[in-house]
């Protein structure tokens, strides 16, 4: 095992990270702002894949295990689960009477005995903390949202034209005279005279011609819509207690 790595409970939830490797248990370091360290028996653990140690309980189970408690003698000693004698990593250095001796980059801070909370925090220390927000974007794009049909229909209808026509008429007039008759040979013979007669008869024909033009353009209007959504952001909240267990 090396520091770094993850622990998951049986359950897939992450109890925290290795950040010192013993004999016979690890250390997992839990929380970001006021980690506290758990001291995990190897016993515990059910596997380790190279990337991340599984153990055979879950995260609750192992929070509740009392592994909160820096081990005693009297632990390493009836239970089994601890050794006697630990291997120090990562620069952390356990001395006889079992004190924990964090060191910092510029700092070595006591952290107290056996069963104390353990605190890496120091005046140098610096911890940056990113807060999030979303934010509505609004983008167009082009849609069909309709059509204009424009249909043609063919409309009877009846027309009446008034034409003038030109026809012949006869009119006879009888003239009263009194003259000796020629020599006709004509005279006393029965007869027909047939006069013709012409005129104007009216005749329909159609043409077809353009009456009106529909000229169709398409040009763009522009308006204004509303549109909105809902947005999440990153707030925080500070809980501090101090060592003597009074909430500020």
């Amino acid at each position: 095992l090396t520091e770094g790595t993850d622990v998951v409970g049986s359950d897939g939830d992450k109890l925290g990270e290795v950040v010192a490797v013993h004999a016979n248990y690890v250390v997992v370091e839990k929380g970001l702002f006021f980690p506290t360290d758990y001291y995990v028996p190897t016993s515990a653990i059910s596997n380790f894949d190279g990337d991340k140690v599984y153990l055979n309980v879950s995260k609750d189970e192992a929070l509740n295990q009392g592994w909160d408690q820096l081990p005693t003698e009297s632990t390493m000693v009836d239970s089994g689960s601890y050794g006697s004698t630990d291997t120090v990593m990562s620069g952390e250095t356990y001395a006889t009477d079992m004190d924990r001796v964090v060191e910092t980059d510029t700092t070595a801070v006591n952290t107290g005995t056996m069963g104390g909370d353990v605190s890496r925090t120091t005046d140098s220390d610096n911890l940056r903390v990113e807060l999030h927000e979303e934010e509505l974007a609004a983008t167009t794009r082009d849609r069909e949202i309709g059509n204009v049909r424009i249909e043609k229909d063919v409309v009877s209808e009846q027309q009446t034209l008034e034409v003038p026509v030109t026809e012949e008429r006869v009119r006879v007039e009888r003239h009263v005279v009194n003259r000796d008759a020629t020599g006709d040979t004509d005279a006393f013979e029965e007869g027909t005279i047939e006069v013709p007669i012409r005129g104007e008869e009216v005749e329909l024909s159609k043409r077809t011609r353009v009456a009106e033009e529909i000229e169709i353009q398409k040009e763009a209007v522009q308006h204004t819509e509303q549109v909105g959504g809902t947005v999440r952001r990153e707030e925080v909240r500070i809980d501090e207690t101090d060592n003597r267990g009074v909430n500020r």
